[in-house]
């Protein structure tokens, strides 16, 4: 009887084991790297090392933050505002009517330069609240259109420029192209006009590739609503000139 209990038993045992699937050990092969017990630089960092050091950093960056200093004090910077002051008083509560409407818009700004400045002198404007990152903003524009004349039908990313009601498509499309800045610049000294040099300010990548010379403004800025400047339609578009050089 005790026997056959153990023979059956037995036999029970390496059945289930036969049939059993074997499972995969996803225990990573051994290494010292797996294991991080790779030979590591653990130095001691004594008051002489420590104090060693940042003397040999001084040495090195003293000089050139010094030479930096006295570079940034020859530089001169005059930075005027005149969103207001290019204003009349009775449209400051209003400016969008004021800038819309068909009023001489012209200004004169005096600035006083603290100190001479050499050539070449630059000139740069500043937009705030300007969101110009916007991802609905940046995507509003057709660098298709703006390579060949036989394109200027691609204003599918344009929207809501994209086109002029009963007129066909609006070259260049988007909204880059329709927030053009439009204020204009003209420098004098002592009742003598400035020269603008506008040459040499685009890459020319952008010039020979990027913008065909086959492509003119066609119905821009035709709508009810003027976004910025308006383009000569007998003037091939190009890049807007976001820098201007003066040679005094």
């Amino acid at each position: 009887m005790s026997s056959h209990t153990a023979s059956s038993s037995n036999g029970g045992n390496g059945s289930g084991d036969s049939g059993a699937p074997r499972r995969n050990s996803k225990r990573p092969k051994y290494s010292k790297f797996t294991q991080q017990e790779l030979p590591a630089c653990k130095p001691i960092l004594t008051p002489r090392w420590v104090v060693s050091a940042f003397m040999l950093v001084a040495i090195v960056f003293i000089p050139i933050g010094i030479a930096c200093l006295l570079g940034s004090r020859d530089v001169v910077e005059v930075v005027k505002r005149y969103e207001t002051e290019c204003i009349p008083v009775g449209n400051r509560g209003n400016e969008v009517q004021f800038i819309q409407s068909a009023a001489d818009k012209t200004c004169t700004i005096s600035m006083t330069i603290p100190k001479r400045m050499k050539q070449p002198i630059y000139v740069y404007y500043q937009l705030d609240n300007f969101y110009q990152n916007h991802r609905r903003y940046v995507k509003s524009r057709s660098d298709e259109q703006l390579k060949s004349a036989s394109k200027e039908n691609d204003t599918s990313s344009c929207e809501p420029e994209d086109t002029a009601t009963g007129r066909g498509a609006i070259v260049p499309c988007g909204l880059i192209a329709w927030s053009l800045f439009n204020d204009t610049y003209s420098f004098s000294r002592l009742n003598q006009s400035l020269t603008v040099n506008k040459k040499g300010i685009a890459w020319k990548s952008d010039k020979e590739k990027r913008f065909g010379k086959d492509v003119f403004p066609k119905n821009f800025q035709g709508g009810g609503l003027v976004g910025g400047a308006r383009l000569d339609p007998l003037t091939r578009v190009s890049l807007p000139l976001l820098l201007l050089q003066i040679n005094i």
